[in-house]
């Protein structure tokens, strides 16, 4: 315990970043993440760049990729993990939904407005619904949520309560790295 392993973490900051992930990543995982951010980390800086970001194959071909590109623009590894220890099968709900929230809330306000809306289900659906189809698709969904100007966090996860989130959880193949 607490001696410097080859690749620069020590067992602490690896106990560490399990707890900081609520248990999300085993010990194994988070050593695999490490060495995966190494490699994206060109020039040894200890962040990871938007480019650098975009450039990891299971985070690229996300339809929200930019978006969460935008949110951690330069990602220490502390950050890294957190951001995929939400999709991780072990994740809580609440932390997939705080995830949501945030790439949902493009302008950064606090509430996901019914542009905010617009612009993410034009992310998704890209041309396959029509602006007035969109438009009436986000009207609904506010409506609904009795929420005029948007929904706040809270209402954005009670809205959220019952979704099933499985399709956003990503496997950690040590193997893969």
């Amino acid at each position: 315990m607490g001696q410097a392993m080859s690749f620069g973490l020590t067992q602490y900051d690896v106990e560490d970043l399990v707890r900081y992930s609520k248990d999300c990543f085993t010990q194994g995982e988070i050593e695999a993440l490490y060495q995966r951010f190494r490699s994206r980390d060109r020039g040894h800086k200890g962040y990871i760049s938007a480019e650098e970001f975009m450039n990891i194959p299971e985070l690229s071909i996300n339809p929200l990729a930019h978006r969460l590109e935008r949110i951690f623009e330069s990602v220490n590894f502390k950050d890294f993990v957190l951001l995929l220890s939400a999709f991780s099968t072990r994740a809580a709900v609440e932390d997939k939904v705080h995830l949501i929230f945030a790439v949902y809330d493009s302008d950064g306000d606090g509430l996901v407005s019914a542009d905010d809306m617009e612009l993410m289900l034009r992310q998704l659906a890209g041309s396959t619904l029509s602006d007035g189809d969109l438009r009436k698709l986000v009207s609904r969904a506010l409506q609904q949520a009795s929420a005029e100007k948007g929904l706040t966090r809270e209402q954005f996860s009670k809205a959220m309560r019952n979704t099933d989130l499985g399709a956003m959880c990503v496997s950690i193949d040590a193997s893969m790295f």
